[in-house]
């Protein structure tokens, strides 16, 4: 059991100190103005927490100021919870009361202290209290002690939660009851009704009106309108609005491209400024470099002729010196060879094989004189003298011819010398002239090759070749663009095909996957509802069948008989005639059966009534089963059609997009081929132009070149003709010293022939002497003569060698330095004609590598220089463009970083295509604007769609179409209509629903209703009130009795109500346009109703009616007062009792087993009979009574009785306190 136990007063109000037990009823006596009015104020305080609706007049002093009036004073409440007790501690913090719980029972040493004084602080409380007893936090907030009492535990802490009292989240009503019955307040049916409604449950339940006329309802006939609009037709079948939507979107989209083309120009014209704000410095920069460097390679190009010519010449100085070796070992060779050289060298080769033949010889010679050597050596010595002179006149003689010819070749050495200047002299002096005329006629040669070059290569130039391959490249792109736009469309019209068609199978398959779960619900309805008939027919033959029969005659049946009989075709059947035969009989057709074995099978008719009930039940969920089918294929169908809805946007933009690329492109296309056949036809007339420029110049230059050729020649001949003129006179002085030298050798030669032949011939004379005295002596003469004459032979053979073995030597000596060199020399001539040629190819090569370099610098320089050209125009037409308002237009895209261009087109171009995107974009929101005017004219301010139609800046229009294309394209009228249709179905069904739902509580209302007038009947111990009745009516509220027709409809029509489309079908006799009038009705009338929100209470009328003795009230709806004063106190507080019983019952789901106090404040005006009767009246509803009266009458009704009287103050002579001493104590008539 759970009730507040006991309340304690430590210096609060005017009382020092008192304990007062709460766990009975209580009677507090005294006279007027001792203070029982304030202990049953502090009681309710415990009870409502609100110092407001304590009763505390307003002239008094406040409840803070008057219960606690020192920093020790005081109220402590000890509740009892299931034999635990636990304090609440009321006293006052920063000027106001606040709680605190502890957990323990009341103990007066926690509060006093031996000095009998209160502690003067919670420090001193809390000290004594110990750590044995837990205390809570302050509770500042009189809502969270409420909640703590009453147990409505969200949000509070755990360590709160088990100081409750009662467990409920709907308690209010509690202390406000508890409240009504102490200060006797005006009993209203409204009240009643609240407590009434709240005891069924802890959430109240209300309609918010409110919510209908400012959201459910709000513009729905404004709605309506607006969305008609889109659906009527002109006489041509046509929907004007959505082509005039059309037609703003086509200009929108035009807009959004103008404006992106223009976006991109615009980047494309400040990253061209920005290349050439960067790159015009180095350009500049770039153009002193290569223009030097295009000035070097001329001066390279005039350098290299003279290169050429002095390595040329060291070249053909050296092949002419090789052709005049090899001519000279040609002439030697001649010699040579009419000297018969070779015959002469065989000769030479056998003079050491001669040298010993006559050593030999001489030796054989010696051996056959040895026997006369007086005779030889006498001989001998004087052939040697002979031989000896001859050989020294030989030996002068060829030293003088060598003298001879030594200076003849040192003279002949001269005369070349001597020569070889005077040539080189007549070279040295026409030189300058030969190059001058080689140059020129090389000059001109190169000439007529670069010309004929140039020519050979303009056959296959083309002129203008950046320009006609840019416009080939910008059709080939628009080509590729319109190719590629081309191929999206293609392809996004498939997908748009694929994907409609996978749109349309995946709604049917929706549909039928609906209608199947639609058909199994309609089957399990069909029956439910046969099975209901069914029923229905056994309860309406159940009067006239067997089975009524039994209920009226034979008692107890259904453990019997009706264990064995068939209940379809015996028991519920009207044409059997029972008859009762023997009661005392307990066989079956004479068969006597246990039928323990058989459990009961017969249903009352109240169980096939919850049967009935259960099916019903049954079929509405199916009802609503069929209607969340529906709503879950609309669901699903709404979903399927955004999903394919957004993808389909995709191909439609892609399509749309493309549509203007091609449109655009095939503009740029017509404009190319334009420029391309200009730049063609300025190629082709620029060729035949250059063409007839190198025929003419060629045919100059090559009368050039046969003049300069012919000058050349004529220096040639004459330098030729002075360099023979010198050759022949040195040639005729070399002839005429080698006559002289040939004389004079002559004549030696002859002298020493002339000598030798003496020589010879005294040598022979000699011989013959030697030869004859030998005879003489005995000699072998023939021998001797026949080895003389071979010896004569021998040395003939040498001296011929040793005459000339000298031209041998001269011969290999010419054979090593000269004839063994002519392979090498002549290898080397070819060596170096072939550099010659060489360097005669590699000096063309490097011309025409040259002239190329000077070409390809010229064109670098001529191209840098166009570059500037280029650079300097585009700047000025920049600077010009920025005082133009198509500049403005895009200059916020200026600010905006790009990424850098590197194949740019010049500014000028750029501008171009800018202004032309500005004017026709100005062309093109004029028309915009005019489109959207031409819409906005279907449409008010107010209109369904957020139209905005007070359009005034370009911004506003633009928002505008933007918003409607979006509109469009996501079929959103769709969306507002199916949304209109099913709002308009959804709150018609909510109103049936809520309304259902308000009425739904009325069986369960009059059941409490019945339950108090029971009671009341059943328990009334009070004699003076003869009767109390409460009942209900139907509600007299203007928008409940709509709601009510609004859900009588929706019960009729909830299949068919917004199916149809409420802007297709025939409105003036649908079913929906009654409906759509029941709505403007309910606008109507909530307008006019003061409230926001409808609660259940609204939902009926309540009246009551009081006999007291003989005085009826009559049905009213307020009670003031009721009869006398006493009277009117008894019924109020009696029906307060009632209600407080009824909420307290259902206020705690978990326990009932809980007390509460009532406290009813000057109960002397009752008569003791109705004391008696009130306290039992409540006591048997588990509220204890806490009454104050002047006297006590029957001491024996309460529990306890207190006295409580004012006595003198001790320390104040002028200040009284109130002293309660405690009675009587009754334990017998204690309620428990």
């Amino acid at each position: 059991m759970r009730y507040l136990n006991k309340i304690v007063f430590i210096n609060s109000a005017t009382v020092q100190y008192a304990e007062i037990e709460l766990d009975g009823n209580v009677h507090l006596i005294g006279t007027q103005g001792v203070g029982k009015s304030t202990l049953l104020r502090a009681i309710l305080f415990f009870y409502n927490a609100n110092k407001s609706k304590l009763g505390i007049p307003r002239e008094k002093k406040g409840f803070d100021d008057y219960y606690f009036p020192y920093q020790n004073s005081y109220i402590i409440y000890e509740v009892e919870k299931d034999a635990v007790p636990f304090c609440v501690l009321a006293y006052k913090v920063n000027g106001k009361v606040a709680f605190r719980f502890f957990n323990f029972s009341y103990k007066r040493e926690l509060f006093i202290d031996e000095s009998n004084r209160a502690f003067e602080s919670w420090d001193k409380i809390r000290s004594a209290l110990g750590k044995g007893i837990h205390y809570t936090s302050i509770v500042s907030s009189y809502e969270e002690f409420r909640r703590i009492i009453y147990g409505d535990n969200k949000g509070l802490k755990p360590d709160f939660r088990k100081y409750a009292l009662i467990e409920s989240k709907q308690y209010q009503n509690i202390p406000r009851t508890i409240q009504n019955v102490l200060l006797n307040s005006n009993l209203e049916a409204k009240f009643i009704k609240d407590t009434i409604i709240n005891s069924l449950s802890e959430d109240e339940f209300t309609i918010d009106i409110e919510n209908y006329s400012k959201g459910h309802l709000r513009k729905f006939e404004n709605e309506i309108n607006d969305i008609r609009i889109w659906f009527k037709k002109n006489k041509k079948g046509q929907i004007i609005v959505r082509h005039q939507a059309d037609r703003v979107i086509e200009k929108y989209r035009t807009y959004g491209y103008l404006n992106r083309e223009k976006k991109q120009l615009a980047y494309g014209l400040r990253s061209r400024m920005d290349f050439i704000e960067k790159e015009k410095p180095l350009l500049i920069s770039n153009f002193s470099k290569e223009n030097n460097a295009f000035t070097e390679l001329y001066k390279k190009k005039e350098n290299l002729k003279d290169l050429h010519l002095n390595r040329e010449q060291k070249l053909i100085s050296d092949i002419d010196y090789i052709k005049k070796e090899l001519s000279k070992a040609a002439k030697k060779q001649t010699e040579y060879s009419n000297r018969n050289i070779h015959e002469l060298i065989q000769k030479v080769a056998e003079r050491e094989a001669l040298e010993r033949e006559l050593k030999n010889l001489g030796k054989e010679k010696a051996l056959l004189k040895s026997a006369f050597g007086q005779i030889s050596q006498k001989y001998e010595a004087l052939i040697s003298q002979v031989q000896n002179q001859h050989l020294e006149l030989t030996n002068h003689q060829n030293a003088e011819i060598n003298r001879i010819k030594s200076e003849t070749g040192d003279r002949k050495d001269d005369l070349f010398k001597s020569h070889e200047k005077l040539i080189d002299k007549v070279k040295s002096d026409n030189q300058l002239d030969k190059e001058n005329a080689i140059n020129d006629v090389n000059g001109i040669v190169e000439k007529i090759n670069a010309l004929k070059r140039k020519k050979s290569e303009l056959k296959h130039q083309v002129f203008y070749t950046a320009e006609i391959e840019k416009s080939k490249e910008d059709q080939k792109a628009v080509d590729s663009e319109i190719s590629n736009s081309k191929s999206i469309i293609l392809n996004s019209k498939n997908e748009v095909n694929t994907l409609r068609k996978q749109w349309e199978l995946e709604e049917k398959e929706i549909k039928r996957s609906t209608e199947l779960k639609v058909d199994e619900v309609n089957k399990e309805k069909q029956k439910y509802s046969n099975q209901i008939q069914s029923i229905e027919n056994k309860i309406a033959q159940s009067k006239s069948s067997f089975y009524g029969w039994l209920n009226d005659t034979v008692p107890n049946w259904e453990e019997t008989i009706g264990k064995v009989i068939d209940e379809e075709s015996v028991l519920f059947n009207s044409q059997l005639n029972p008859k009762l035969v023997n009661t005392n009989s307990d066989t079956f057709f004479g068969v006597e059966l246990n039928l323990n074995g058989l459990t009961n099978r017969i249903k009352t008719v109240e169980e096939y009534s919850n049967e009935i009930e259960g099916y019903k039940a049954e079929i509405d969920k199916l009802k609503k089963s069929h209607l969340h089918l529906n709503e879950e294929k609309k669901d699903f169908l709404q979903k399927l059609k955004v999903k394919f809805k957004k993808k389909l946007k995709i191909f439609k933009e892609a399509i749309a997009e493309n549509e203007y690329i091609i449109a655009q492109s095939d503009q740029k296309l017509k404009k190319n081929l334009v420029e391309l056949n200009e730049w063609l036809e300025k190629s082709t007339s620029e060729k035949k132009s250059i063409l007839e420029e190198i025929e003419n110049t060629l045919n100059e230059v090559t009368v050039q070149k046969l003049k300069a050729q012919e000058h050349l020649d004529r220096i040639k001949k004459g330098i030729k003709r002075k360099i023979t003129l010198k050759e022949n006179e040195r040639n005729a002085e070399v002839l005429r010293l080698q006559g002289l030298t040939k004389t004079k050798t002559d004549e030696i030669q002859l002298s020493i022939s002339n000598h030798k032949e003496e020589s010879k011939k005294r040598v022979q004379e000699l011989r013959k002497e030697e030869t004859s005295k030998l005879e003489n002596k005995g000699a072998d003469t023939n021998r001797i003569s026949v080895i003389e004459n071979t010896l004569m032979d021998v040395e003939k053979a040498i001296d011929y060698i040793k005459r000339n073995e000298a031209l041998v030597i001269e011969y290999k000596k010419d054979k090593r330095e000269l004839f063994d060199r002519i392979p090498d020399l002549k290898a080397d001539k070819v060596t170096f004609e072939k550099k010659q040629n060489l360097i005669i190819e590699k000096h063309k090569t490097e011309v025409v590598k040259l002239e190329k370099k000077h070409q390809e610098q010229k064109a670098i320089v001529d191209g840098i220089q166009s570059k500037i050209n280029e650079f300097k125009a585009d700047e000025e037409e920049f600077i010009e463009f920025k005082k133009s308002d198509a500049f403005i237009n895009i200059q916020t895209y200026f600010s905006e970083s790009v990424i850098e261009d590197k194949d740019l087109k010049t500014a000028k171009s750029i501008i171009s295509e800018i202004k032309g995107k500005y004017y026709k974009g100005i062309d093109n929101f004029k028309g915009l604007q005019q489109n959207i005017n031409a819409f906005n004219g279907n449409f008010t301010n107010e209109n369904t769609f957020y139209f905005k139609t007070d359009l005034n800046s370009d911004a506003d229009f633009l928002n505008f179409a933007s918003e409607l294309k979006e509109f469009i394209e996501e079929d959103k009228i769709n969306e507002f209509e199916k949304r209109v249709n099913e709002r308009f179905a959804h709150i018609i069904q909510l109103i049936g629903r809520e309304t259902t739902e308000l009425n739904s509580k009325k069986g369960d209302i009059e059941k409490i209703i019945k339950k108090i007038n029971d009671d009341f009947s059943s328990k009334n111990f009070v004699e003076a009130i003869k009767e109390m009745e409460i009942r209900t009516l139907a509600s007299s509220n203007p928008i409940v009795r709509l709601l009510i027709k609004i859900q009588e409809f929706n019960d009729e029509n909830s299949m068919v109500l917004g199916e149809a489309s409420l802007f297709t079908s025939d409105a003036s006799d649908s079913k929906n346009q009654k409906a759509v009038e029941l709505l403007k009705e309910l606008v109507k009338a909530i307008e006019k109703y003061k409230s926001s929100t409808l609660t259940l209470s609204e939902s009926f009328d309540l009246q009551f009616k009081i006999v007291e003795n003989d005085n009826d009230s009559g049905w009213v709806e307020k009670l003031s007062n009721v009869g006398s004063e006493g009277t009117d106190v008894l019924v109020k507080a009696m029906i307060n009792i009632l209600l407080l019983n009824v909420f307290k019952d259902s206020a705690s789901k978990k326990f009932k087993d809980f007390k509460l106090h009532c406290m009813m404040d000057e109960i002397g005006r009752l008569h003791p009979n109705n004391v008696k009767g009130i306290l039992r009246f409540a006591n048997e509803r588990n509220i204890l009574l806490i009454n104050g009266s002047p006297t006590s009458q029957n001491a024996t009704d309460y529990k306890y009785t207190y006295k409580l009287a004012k006595v003198q103050s001790k320390l104040d002579s002028k200040k009284y306190i109130t002293k309660i001493n405690r009675l009587v104590k009754v334990n017998s008539k204690v309620l428990n």
